[in-house]
């Protein structure tokens, strides 16, 4: 057995994670209603589940370090606040050690107040008190495992940092995680011994990290290893999948290949029909998304120029925009991406060969580099002058023909605006659906529709990207709604125990 796989062995858990056996969170009236309103909340912003408890710790402290500095009343609030919305239950909140949870803020203080961003800073204090809240600590274990693999498996022409920019790759495409949780893992690289470290320590390697993180995320070369690593991934999530199906018994599954394969059969069926649901949830929310925060803009923004314009509405295009985004989404949801059979043995092989001849991956490393190992400069010119020749046709077609459907110029807009948001959404929810696709001669094949669909997905991300921080809705609910609304929760709660108590006292009377 390599000493890779040896080392991931010997630090996993084999499922003996404290709080597993827990009881469930706390219910109730209080606790109904704050979850209700977070899933309300969660609508608002477009985040995978597992990346939601990490975002309502960070809207949590934001909201108290506005008020109050005391790390004690801080850390309290903030498990409370996380039962009700059931991102704990009552288990875990006995297990977890609420001093750790207070020396994490009171660590972060001394930043918050100096070079560094308020929201970089209080978005990396929150990745690092979800990774404590987070019990089950196999994950990050497998995370490191795939940093390992794929290491063996790249070439690149980058002499210096390539280990970052692949296990900021890693981290990204494999682990799902987002910046500030990729910020919280450089830090932890720069800084092995973080936990221990004073506020004042705190603060330089902070700066490093951000430092690190901006260049890792700008590089040139990180889009391409994110792409290898997605492309790649697919044996690594069924391998974590497999541990957490039976972790008592996974040693012993390395260590038997047809044992190792029968499991893996019985773990990937499982998975693949789970995939129809996770493709359902993400189409609603996304569908939901998209309404709350984008549509709604849009329809006041094309009501009031059509009538300031053209002096009445133009039902018709209003229709069109209105019934097109959430029926993209369902068509999209309809579509099945899921490896049929021989794909699903492959991937199987695959994943036994990992970890059985971890010492082989190697052989065949892939290029992965800035550049082609033979500069083709006239052909690079050349095919980015050709992109952008697709990239006018696209847009200039669909402008075309929505003048020829009698759409007025705001209507143009707000359609091709939900069209390449849409488009961004589905192409996300598309490669949730991909996660198992794995093919040893997969290669980059192009058809007339991926050409097409490129602009508009470029034009999507950007989109996304930047009106994810003009949310309008997020502002009223975080700033306007959430403060006086987590205080008559608070009240609610104090009211229920004290008729709980008035209760008991009648009866021991």
């Amino acid at each position: 057995m390599h000493p890779a796989v040896e080392v991931l062995l010997s630090v996993l858990t084999k499922g003996k994670t404290p709080g597993d056996e827990a009881g469930d969170e706390a219910s109730g009236v209080v606790g109904s209603i704050a979850r209700v309103y977070e899933k309300a909340r969660s609508a608002l912003e477009y985040r995978a589940d597992h990346l939601a408890r990490r975002a309502a710790i960070e809207r949590i402290l934001k909201r108290h370090l506005m008020f109050s500095r005391d790390t004690k009343e801080l850390a309290r609030q903030l498990v409370v606040e996380l039962k009700w919305a059931k991102y704990l239950g009552h288990g875990d909140s006995e297990v977890i050690n609420r001093e750790e949870i207070e020396a994490v803020i009171g660590k972060y203080f001394a930043a918050v107040d100096g070079e560094l961003t308020y929201d970089w800073v209080v978005g990396v204090a929150s990745a690092e008190i979800e990774e404590k809240l987070n019990l089950n600590v196999d994950y990050r274990h497998f995370t490191y495992f795939a940093f390992q693999v794929m290491k063996q498996k790249i070439e690149s022409d980058e002499e210096r940092g390539v280990d970052l920019l692949i296990f900021i790759a890693v981290d990204k495409a494999y682990a799902q995680s987002d910046e500030q949780q990729i910020a919280y893992h450089i830090v932890k690289l720069i800084e092995p011994d973080w936990a221990n470290k004073d506020p004042d320590e705190a603060v330089g390697v902070l700066k490093e990290a951000q430092q690190l993180l901006k260049k890792g995320l700008s590089h040139k070369l990180t889009g391409r290893l994110v792409t290898f690593v997605r492309a790649n991934a697919a044996p690594l999530v069924l391998l974590r999948d497999i541990y957490f199906a039976a972790p008592e018994k996974f040693k012993e599954l390395l260590l038997d290949n047809e044992m190792f394969e029968k499991k893996a059969k019985e773990v990937l069926t499982a998975q693949l029909l789970q995939m129809d649901k996770r493709i359902g949830r993400a189409t609603f929310r996304s569908v939901i998304y998209i309404f709350l925060t984008k549509m709604i803009f849009g329809l006041l923004f094309e009501i009031p120029v059509d009538l300031w314009l053209a002096g009445g509405i133009a039902w018709t295009p209003l229709a069109i925009n209105l019934i097109f985004p959430p029926g993209l989404m369902w068509l999209v949801s309809t579509g099945s991406w899921l490896p049929g059979l021989p794909e699903q043995k492959s991937l199987i092989r695959e994943t036994w060969r990992v970890v059985s001849s971890f010492e082989n991956l190697g052989r065949d490393k892939t290029w992965v580099g800035t550049q082609p190992k033979r500069r083709i400069g006239f052909l690079y010119t050349l095919f980015s002058v050709l992109y952008v020749v697709i990239f006018v046709a696209v847009f200039g077609g669909i402008f075309y023909l929505l003048q020829l459907l009698k759409f007025s110029l705001a209507s143009q807009i707000i359609f091709v605006f939900f069209l390449s948001i849409v488009a961004f959404f589905a192409y996300r929810i598309r490669q949730t659906a991909l996660v198992y696709n794995w093919s040893k001669n997969e290669e980059d094949k192009q058809s007339l529709g991926d050409m097409i669909a490129l602009p508009i997905l470029a034009v999507g991300s950007r989109l996304s990207q930047g009106l994810s921080r003009l949310n309008f809705f997020v502002f009223i609910f975080d700033f306007i709604l959430e403060a006086p609304f987590k205080t008559i929760l608070q009240f609610l709660e104090r009211w229920v125990q004290f008729l709980s108590s008035k209760r008991e006292e009648m009866v021991v009377g």
